[in-house]
C-alpha cells in the first residue's frame, strides 16, 4: 500500500453498523412474525364473522381486517419498533396504520373473491394469499413514514445523512439509508466521493419513450410516465452528485443495484480496485473466489462451504480486488432464493421469514428476473416496474451472521480463482487471458438490467471514458490474478460446495479427484 492510498477504515468503527445492519434486517422478521400471528387473529375473526354471525366472507374479510389491525399495531409499537423515536402522536400511527390496512384491502377484496369464486379456493386460503401480497408494501410505509424517526441505539445517520466508506478507496454520503452498504456505514461524516440526494418532483411530463441524454457532465435518465415514474440525474465530476426522485428514492434495493453499484464499480477502477462479481471467503491459504454467472448457485455454495469449514466471510455476490492480489470484503445482504434455502437449516430462519420467503423467492427467481429482461426489451418504463414491484415484494436479504456461525474476514491474499458452471463433470487449470474473459463476462452478467445500458456509455472518471475504463478494469485484473491459480469447475448439479475444498491445495489433494490438465481456451466455463 502506497503513502498516498488510504487504507481501510479500522474494523472497530464498522461493527456498530454491523449491529444496525442486522437490527434493520430483523425487523421485516419481527414484522413478519407479527403478521403471522395478525393472520391467525384475523382467520379467527373471519370465522367468527362468516360462520357464527352469518356475515358474507368479503364484509367479514374487512371487519376481521379491523380485529387484526388493532392487533398487529399494538405488537409492532411496542416490539418491532419499540427503540423508534417517532415524530408522530400514538392516535396518528394508529389511523394511518389503519388506514394503510383499509387502503391494501383493494388490492386483497379482489384475490380474496377472485380465488375462491373464481379459482374455487377455500375463502381462509384466498385471505392468507392476500394478506401475505400486500406483505411488502405494508412493511415499507411502515418503516419510512408511519414509525419513520431516529432509532435511539442507532448512531450511524449524522444530521439525517447516511455515511459510508468502503475502505477507504471510496466514500459515499446519501440522504437515506442503503442497506447494501450497511457494513461501511461510519458515525462521522466522509468527504464524500458519491453524494446522493432526492429530488421529489425529478422526472417532467409523460413521454413516449425512455430518454436518456448527457448535457455537459450530467446524465439524465426519463421514463414514459415523467414525474411518476423512476427518472435521475447524475452529474459527474470530481465528485459524483446523484438526484433521485421520489420512487427511485424509495426503493432503495433499486436504486443501489441499478445506478448506485455500476456507478460505484466504475468509480472503483480509477481508484485501482476493480468491483468484481463473485462470492469469496478467506481459507487457511487465502482468498477463494468463486465466479457465475447470476443464479447459478454462488450463495447457496458459499453457505455450505462456510458452514463446513472454518472460513471466513468476505463477501456472497461482490468482492473488491486489488492489483496487488489483495481481496478486499464486500459484505452485501444475501438475496435468499427458493433453492438457496437448501443450503441454510431449518433453525437459521423463524418460521414467519420462511412463510414470507415462499411468496418473495418466487418474484425475485430466476425466473422472475427472466420475466423482468424480457419486459426490458419492450418499450415500457422497466425500472418504473422494477421499483414498483420491489416495493410490493422485497427481495428476501440476510445478513450472513444471521445463517451461519462464521467470522468476517475485511482482506485475504488472493489464493484461487474457480470458474464456476453447470454441465459435463469438468475441472481444469485455465489461461490467464481466458480466465479474464470469464470473470469480466461474469460480472458484466450482474449489470444487465436497465437503466446501466442507457447511461453508462456516458460515465467517465479520471479522464477515462467508458471503453478505457474496461480496459483499466481488466488490466487491474490482470496484475491480481496473474498469481492465483485459475480453475474451471463444471458440475452436474450444484456440488461446487463438495469439490472445492480437494482442489485447494492442488491435484493431489483430493483422492480419486481427476487431474488438473491445462488447457489454453476454456469456453464451457462461461456458459
Amino acid at each position: 500500500m502506497t503513502a498516498d492510498t488510504p487504507g481501510p477504515p479500522p474494523r472497530q468503527r464498522r461493527v456498530p453498523a454491523a449491529r444496525a445492519l442486522l437490527r434493520s434486517l430483523l425487523r421485516p422478521s419481527r414484522f413478519a412474525i407479527v403478521g403471522v400471528i395478525g393472520i391467525a387473529v384475523n382467520a379467527a375473526a373471519l370465522v367468527v364473522f362468516t360462520e357464527w354471525l352469518g356475515i358474507h366472507y368479503a364484509v367479514s374479510a374487512i371487519l376481521a381486517s379491523q380485529v387484526s389491525t388493532l392487533h398487529n399495531f399494538i405488537l409492532t409499537e411496542v416490539w418491532v419498533f419499540r427503540s423508534r423515536t417517532a415524530h408522530r402522536h400514538l392516535l396518528i400511527r394508529y389511523l394511518a396504520f389503519n388506514a394503510l390496512n383499509v387502503a391494501t384491502l383493494v388490492i386483497r377484496v379482489p384475490v380474496i373473491i377472485g380465488l375462491t369464486e373464481g379459482a374455487g379456493v377455500h375463502y381462509l386460503v384466498s385471505n392468507l394469499a392476500a394478506i401475505g401480497l400486500t406483505f411488502g408494501v405494508r412493511y415499507f410505509i411502515a418503516d419510512n413514514w408511519i414509525w419513520a424517526g431516529r432509532d435511539d441505539r442507532d448512531q450511524t445517520a449524522v444530521r439525517h445523512w447516511y455515511h459510508y466508506d468502503i475502505h477507504g478507496l471510496v466514500r459515499v454520503r446519501s440522504r437515506f439509508a442503503l442497506p447494501e452498504l450497511a457494513a461501511f456505514n461510519v458515525a462521522e461524516p466522509v468527504r464524500a466521493d458519491i453524494v446522493i440526494h432526492r429530488r421529489f418532483a425529478l422526472g417532467g411530463w409523460p413521454r413516449l419513450r425512455i430518454g436518456v441524454r448527457s448535457e455537459g457532465d450530467v446524465i439524465r435518465y426519463r421514463e414514459q410516465l415523467g414525474a411518476m415514474g423512476v427518472a435521475f440525474d447524475v452529474a459527474l465530476g470530481e465528485q459524483v452528485v446523484i438526484h433521485a426522485n421520489w420512487l427511485l428514492a424509495w426503493s432503495h434495493h433499486v436504486l443501489y443495484t441499478n445506478l448506485v453499484e455500476p456507478i460505484l464499480r466504475f468509480l472503483l477502477v480509477s481508484k485501482d480496485s476493480v468491483l468484481l462479481h463473485a462470492a469469496s471467503v478467506e481459507t487457511e491459504r487465502g482468498a477463494v473466489l468463486m465466479s457465475a454467472q447470476t443464479d447459478t448457485g454462488k450463495t447457496s455454495t458459499l453457505l455450505r462451504l462456510l458452514m463446513r469449514h472454518p472460513w471466513g466471510f468476505i463477501g456472497d455476490d461482490m468482492a473488491i480486488i486489488r492489483p496487488d492480489g489483495r481481496v478486499l470484503s464486500f459484505p452485501k445482504p444475501m438475496t435468499l432464493s427458493s433453492h438457496t434455502m437448501g443450503a441454510v437449516s431449518d433453525a437459521a430462519l423463524p418460521f414467519a421469514d420462511r412463510f414470507m420467503l415462499a411468496i418473495r423467492s418466487r418474484v425475485h427467481s430466476k425466473e422472475g428476473r427472466s420475466i423482468g429482461h424480457a419486459l426490458g426489451r419492450l418499450p415500457v418504463p422497466i425500472v418504473t416496474i422494477n421499483a414498483i414491484v420491489q416495493l410490493l415484494v422485497p427481495p428476501p436479504k440476510y445478513h450472513v451472521s444471521s445463517l451461519v456461525e462464521c467470522e468476517m474476514s475485511d482482506e485475504a491474499p488472493l489464493h484461487a480463482a474457480f470458474l464456476m458452471s453447470r454441465g459435463p463433470e469438468l475441472r481444469e487449470e485455465v489461461g490467464l487471458e481466458p480466465a479474464l474473459d470469464v470473470l469480466l463476462a461474469n460480472t458484466e452478467d450482474a449489470y444487465t438490467f436497465p437503466p446501466f445500458g442507457g447511461f453508462s456509455p456516458f460515465l467517465r472518471f479520471g479522464g477515462m471514458d467508458l471503453a478505457a475504463l474496461r480496459a483499466r478494469e481488466r488490466e487491474l485484473l490482470r496484475s491480481a490474478v496473474a498469481n492465483a491459480r485459475r480453475v474451471c469447475l463444471q458440475v452436474p448439479g450444484h456440488s461446487w460446495s463438495e469439490v472445492i475444498p480437494t482442489l485447494l491445495d492442488g491435484p493431489e489433494a483430493g483422492p480419486g479427484s481427476p487431474p488438473l490438465e491445462p488447457r489454453p481456451v476454456v469456453e464451457s466455463a462461461a456458459g
